[in-house]
């Protein structure tokens, strides 16, 4: 049987010095913010007339907008989704 070596024990005197807890006003708060929805990018203003850019929820109605990915339209209030095919 092989014998195992033990390290030699720290001495007493050597501790890890432990750090100050920060009160919650002094702690480093997230950089980024939720950003409210930029309601002048969904419209556009023609001629005096106010048009949608986005398309409507077939489900819920006119009364709200179909996000917009690469490969799919997703709404967030009913969860309905159209993958598109991409070519």
């Amino acid at each position: 049987m092989a014998k195992k070596e033990e390290a030699p024990a720290a001495p007493a005197e050597v501790k890890k010095e432990k750090k100050e807890k920060k009160s919650q006003k002094e702690r480093p708060h997230s950089k980024k913010k939720h950003t409210k929805v930029k309601i002048w990018k969904l419209y556009e203003v023609k001629g005096g007339a106010l048009t949608r850019k986005n398309e409507h929820c077939p489900r819920c109605g006119s009364g709200t907008f179909l996000a917009k990915y690469k490969t799919r339209k997703y709404c967030g209030k009913c969860g309905w989704s159209q993958i598109s095919k991409s070519e």
